[in-house]
């Protein structure tokens, strides 16, 4: 007999994304029957929990382009989800996997707003009106922020139907007191403070302003970056730039870093920088929080939120590359006790409000309402 408590949910989002892989993994974890629908064709690469079942759809593609594209992945995906009945259909972005479930047709829907899909995307004139008619029709919209939760009702969606609720953070991984001494010495890093910027090698994340800033800093002091999912040529641009700038010895540009390794690359560093154009409330921000490091982060409204009272001198004006060495520095010169200091009152605010066991159980009995009406 099956378990009544048990709900099959078919998730819609990137199958390597280590937020939609942790999301989805909670709910496999939990013991509900879990489904991950891709594009055929779409690598998947090793570490997706291994109860959750990836389907696969034919998808033209997602921008509007022509109609019998868009009646393609329409049939695809509805195609799909009816052989799997879920009770709940989950997209995991705005305007690529919301915009297939709005194809679909298919209710209750669920999507969870990641922010460029909002703030950016949604700024085009098709990406609005994929945003707008996907908000519109979502039985339940998820966001980070109040701010992206405030921009998504903007673009049409119901706000009784729109929750915040962060992607969260394992407190348990991500604690203070790690001895990141072992992991110094393999990277050649003892004896150097640490800057880091783990955020994606892309322009939207302005590791370029990290670099100048990194310029001004005393020689003691080394870049660190992750090259995981870097955008074609933003790497070359990247070591270009840190050559010009004579800093090609002082940064240290990894391979990729494993989510299980991310804890003590934060624990690492000296100071952790995270300085988008835009951003939602970045889950790196909240681990580097959890794990109690100070941080430069851009000066964005759901930052602020979280920063604003805790430590307001951490915000930045975006692309200023002056003001962020300026708050680089300061937080290099900080005593141990002020560190510490710090450090529990930031990891103390994250298990107030992103807490990952926390959040997922909400989401659960948000699901468990929808499906009761369905």
């Amino acid at each position: 007999m099956m378990d009544p408590d048990r709900l099959t949910l078919a998730y819609l989002g990137d199958p390597n994304s280590i937020h939609t892989r942790r999301w989805a993994g909670w709910f496999a974890a939990r013991g509900h029957d879990v489904h991950l629908l891709v594009p055929t064709g779409t690598g998947v690469t090793e570490g997706l929990h291994p109860a959750i079942r990836v389907e696969t759809f034919t998808a033209a593609g997602p921008g509007l382009r022509s109609l019998r594209d868009v009646s393609a992945t329409r049939r695809a995906v509805r195609d799909r989800l009816r052989a799997i009945d879920p009770a709940i259909v989950h997209a995991h972005y705005l305007t690529t996997a919301g915009w297939q479930a709005w194809l679909a047709g298919v209710h209750p829907f669920v999507v969870t707003v990641w922010g460029t899909d909002v703030y950016r995307n949604a700024a085009t004139l098709g990406g609005r009106l994929q945003a707008r008619l996907v908000l519109r029709a979502a039985d339940l919209v998820t966001a980070d922020s109040e701010d992206l939760a405030t921009a998504s009702v903007a673009l049409g969606a119901p706000p009784r139907r729109v929750h915040v609720v962060h992607f969260g953070v394992d407190a348990s991984a991500f604690r203070p007191g790690r001895d990141p001494r072992q992991l110094q010495a393999r990277l050649g890093l003892a004896g150097r403070r640490v800057v880091f910027s783990p955020r994606t090698i892309a322009p939207l994340y302005r590791h370029g302003i990290v670099l100048e800033a990194l310029a001004g800093l005393p020689d003691d002091v080394i870049g660190l970056f992750s090259a995981w999912g870097n955008r074609e040529g933003e790497l070359a641009r990247l070591q270009r730039q840190a050559a010009g700038l004579g800093l090609t010895d002082r940064i240290r540009i990894l391979d990729g870093i494993d989510h299980d390794e991310m804890a003590d690359h934060l624990a690492l560093a000296d100071v952790v920088v995270s300085i988008p154009e835009s951003d939602a409330t970045p889950v790196t921000l909240l681990e580097t929080m959890a794990v109690g490091r100070p941080i430069v982060a851009s000066d964005t409204p759901s930052v602020r939120a979280l920063l604003a009272a805790l430590d307001p001198g951490a915000l930045v004006p975006i692309g200023d590359a002056q003001a962020t060495r300026l708050a680089i520095m300061a937080r290099l010169e900080w005593s141990a006790e002020r560190r510490q200091a710090f450090g529990e009152l930031a990891r103390t605010l994250v298990l107030q409000v992103a807490d990952q066991d926390e959040n997922m159980r909400l989401v659960e009995r948000l699901y468990r309402d929808l499906a009761g009406r369905r």
